[in-house]
């Protein structure tokens, strides 16, 4: 379960900044961004990776804390199941960790960060927690 709580950590990490970018770019980038689409992508992991680590390990120790009940989820494979535990989870951890980190960092308080960060948690948790819960229920199968 280790190495599935670092993997959803990572994957956080690394899938939760692309969302909020491709948010960003779905809903329009400014007329002064386009042609410097790379800069935005930039930005927008600079202003949003910490937040994603945290989040991603806030969502790693909920999938950690549901091991009791993993044949629930795995026995037999739910899809349903795993996708709403990792919206709702991926949800609730981004936006507590932006909150939070706005907050400490002293940046004003926006609701249009805690929305965005909502939206991309939830495609995030809602793609990376079937995906694990799926290779752990393949791995145990195996054994």
């Amino acid at each position: 379960m280790k190495k599935t709580s670092l993997q959803a950590t990572f994957s956080f990490l690394i899938f939760t900044p692309f969302v909020t970018f491709v948010l960003i770019a779905v809903k329009g980038l400014p007329s002064f961004a386009i042609g410097h689409e790379i800069d935005v992508f930039l930005w927008v992991y600079q202003v949003t990776w910490l937040p994603a680590l945290v989040s991603g390990v806030l969502f790693s120790s909920v999938l950690v804390g549901v091991k009791p009940w993993m044949g629930f989820f795995i026995q037999p494979y739910d899809f349903g199941r795993c996708f709403s535990l990792g919206a709702i989870t991926g949800a609730l951890a981004e936006a507590i960790s932006t909150w939070a980190y706005r907050a400490l960092t002293q940046h004003p308080f926006s609701s249009f960060w805690i929305a965005g960060s909502t939206i991309a948690g939830t495609l995030a948790g809602a793609v990376i927690a079937p995906v694990l819960f799926r290779r752990v229920g393949l791995m145990q199968n195996r054994r």
